[in-house]
């Protein structure tokens, strides 16, 4: 089932009809309604790649007057790169391209058809991380910044360090800024093979795999090497999950045995409790004639009637000892079979978060090789860094997800999540083109 957790209710006061709104209301208010979130221009935000949102779901209760917190599918989710987050129950579900509202809407309405629910839950859908913006070019510190809704190109270039301040520039430091980012590509190649090891043993643990198939390329990594070394370790972590997995169903098969025996046992006691019942009813009866015949005295048949009287109550005993090893029976296979399961939900939130960790990673990989390429350009006169610090500035715009060409833009134009601002030397103004040298036409292109 799933876990729903009771808000609170006095139960003397239940809310009447024209109360559930404003109630609704302040649940809500704490996490965010969607109607409250806008796009950098000021339109309502369509979610993207990348962007991390928060989902609580509630339900009415009218019968008891109370809301029920869906807490197993409440969370945060990251729209992969195909547009999709995946909710347990759900499954897979497409967001991208959809504001807030309509992911609220499409939410409640599979759970009400899933769940055969007369009226949908209730789920908000909240913005909690836009997609990063990338700052380029000629600007002191390219980099990758957090968006804000209102976020502006003279902003983020001030975010950035402002403009590049050439002046004190040197081959030297050119290089070491080509060190520092060769590094950095070279540690998120490493971590993309981390993720994908990390990956393969969710994916060998979602679908109940006896070993791990890992990529090709993480495969043929040289014994000793890092990457290997990854490997094994992830194969380590993935048999002892399976062997405690297995310690605990062994365990809970060993208890479903014993009950088992122990039923068995109580059914035989019971019939041997009947018969025994049986006979001594027989002789109370024959008893009582005598009795009634003045034969016998009362105390020889009122003594034989406590007899009957135990021997029934002790066969209630064992009637309420074989129910309560039954429920312990039931209960136990419940438990194996919510084990199982708990591992499957367990590996497919992690593959998500994986899948997540991965492409922000190849983001910041690609980011980092551009700014690489960049910093390989530098001026080859001090002549022609004195007239660049002069040279007015042009912004152009790649848009997240757009296949169109850059746009230009003006320091005022507002960024949206996902957009790369690369800045670049006005070569067209009054700067005399003969002043630049071959590598500063290529770092202005």
């Amino acid at each position: 089932m799933l876990g729903v957790s009771a808000l609170p209710h006095h139960p003397a006061s239940r809310p009447s009809r024209l109360l559930v709104p404003c109630v609704l209301a302040l649940l809500l208010a704490g996490t965010g309604l969607s109607g409250n979130v806008h796009a950098a221009t000021g339109g309502v935000y369509h979610v993207v790649p990348q962007t991390r949102i928060k989902v609580a779901i509630v339900e009415w209760i009218a019968a008891t007057g109370e809301y029920k917190e869906w807490t197993a599918l409440n969370g945060e989710y990251v729209v992969s790169q195909s547009g999709s987050i995946s909710i347990p129950m759900i499954g897979e579900m497409q967001v991208g391209d959809k504001t807030v509202d309509d992911i609220s809407a499409d939410i409640g309405e599979k759970l009400k058809q899933i769940t055969g629910l007369a009226v949908a839950p209730t789920a908000s859908v909240e913005v909690v991380k836009y997609p990063m913006i990338y700052v380029s070019g000629a600007v002191e510190k390219p980099s990758e910044l957090e968006f804000k809704p209102g976020l502006t190109v003279k902003q983020a270039i001030a975010m950035a360090g402002g403009r590049e301040r050439r002046a004190n520039q040197t081959g030297d430091s050119s290089e070491a800024q080509q060190i520092s980012y060769a590094g950095e590509v070279s540690r998120m190649e490493l971590q993309l093979k981390q993720l994908g090891a990390r990956k393969a043993r969710l994916m060998a643990e979602l679908n109940d795999q006896t070993a791990i198939v890992f990529p090709p390329e993480i495969k043929a990594a040289p014994e000793g090497s890092a990457v290997a070394l990854i490997m094994t370790s992830e194969v380590d972590l993935f048999n002892a999950r399976a062997a405690a997995l297995r310690q605990q169903l062994d365990a809970a098969g060993d208890l479903e045995t014993l009950l088992r025996n122990e039923i068995n046992i109580l059914d035989e006691k019971m019939s041997s409790q009947d018969e025994q019942v049986k006979i001594a009813q027989d002789e109370l009866s024959d008893i009582s004639k005598l009795v009634d015949t003045k034969i016998l005295t009362t105390s020889r048949k009122t003594s034989l009637e406590r007899i009957v009287a135990e021997m029934q109550a002790g066969k209630l005993d064992l009637v309420v000892a074989s129910m309560q090893a039954k429920q312990k029976l039931s209960e136990t296979e419940r438990d194996a079979l919510n084990l199982q399961g708990q591992r499957k939900t367990e590996a497919g939130q992690q593959l998500q978060t994986t899948e997540a960790e991965i492409e922000d990673t190849k983001l910041k990989r690609n980011t980092t090789l551009q700014l690489l390429q960049i910093s390989g350009a530098s001026l080859s006169r001090s002549q022609t860094t004195k007239a660049l610090d002069l040279q007015p500035l042009e912004y152009w715009i790649t848009r997240s997800g757009s296949e169109a060409d850059a746009i230009k833009a003006s320091e005022a134009t507002e960024l949206q999540p996902g957009d790369v601002l690369d800045v670049r030397y006005d070569i067209s103004g009054s700067l005399d083109g003969a002043t630049l040298s071959s590598a500063d036409a290529g770092q202005s292109q």
